[in-house]
């Protein structure tokens, strides 16, 4: 999943830890971190571990310890492989020209992409209170806190959290193009060929037709990941009434 799934499993589905600034900002940690420092991850028993000191510091471990039960119940659900592999169906017939294209990396990668983006037209307002959580904590905090779980140095970190909030980039998902740069800046850190020219104009289309797609996905794939969640962690949930946002609710 991407960042604003994340948020959604993490705030309408499970059970809330306060604050909520850094609780979201959990969510999003173990994504952010190798940006920072690529060879550092977060683990379930680095954080099983870890003591929390203050409601601070359990926020942000209650956020990043969802993160990677999310990423484990979503990337086993059936919705997600069936949405996916019609994903990796579109980048094969796209017709790509003298780069090379990992099919299932792309397929993998761009249907959590725009799953983000669907959410964020179907709900405007997402974007904005995500990054909300961003301006409400202070990137020293959470890179102590990082340093103390992970037992390693993440001078960057403070720098990279800073950037990811100012930058505002989801917000880019609400168009199709948006989406495309995003994976087209994703495979150049990653050392993989990018998207330029014909090509990008090709993957702009793939993305379209992912977000064509992808609503009617949207409902199991946030179910079936709160389950996967729930039923691997005993977590009480909140009444999911209203997880979906409405527009999604009848697709």
């Amino acid at each position: 999943m991407n960042f604003l799934a994340h948020s959604i499993i993490a705030t309408r589905f499970l059970k809330l830890t306060e604050p909520l600034s850094a609780y979201v900002v959990g969510t999003a940690l173990p994504d952010l971190l190798p940006l920072a420092a690529e060879r550092v991850r977060l683990r379930p028993a680095q954080i099983e571990r870890a003591l929390p000191r203050t409601a601070f510091e359990a926020a942000l471990s209650a956020g990043v310890s969802v993160h990677l039960a999310t990423d484990a119940a979503f990337h086993k659900s059936a919705a997600f492989s069936d949405a996916q592999a019609k994903a990796g169906q579109l980048v094969a017939d796209a017709g790509f020209e003298g780069i090379r294209v990992r099919r299932f990396f792309a397929a993998h990668v761009l249907t959590e992409l725009v799953l983000d983006a669907v959410l964020l037209r179907a709900e405007p307002a997402l974007a904005g209170k995500f990054y909300e959580a961003f301006a409400a904590v202070d990137p020293a905090a959470v890179t102590q806190w990082a340093e103390a779980v992970t037992e390693r140095p993440l001078p960057n970190l403070p720098g990279v959290l800073t950037r990811f909030a100012r930058s505002s980039y989801l917000r880019g998902y609400a168009e199709d193009d948006g989406v495309a740069t995003g994976f087209s800046n994703l495979c150049r850190r990653a050392g993989q060929d990018t998207f330029d020219g014909d090509n990008f104009r090709r993957l702009v289309g793939v993305v379209g037709e992912i977000a064509a797609y992808l609503p009617d996905y949207i409902p199991a794939l946030l179910a079936e990941t709160a389950q996967g969640i729930l039923s691997a962690r005993q977590e009480v949930a909140h009444a999911a009434a209203n997880a979906v946002p409405g527009a999604l609710r009848g697709a």
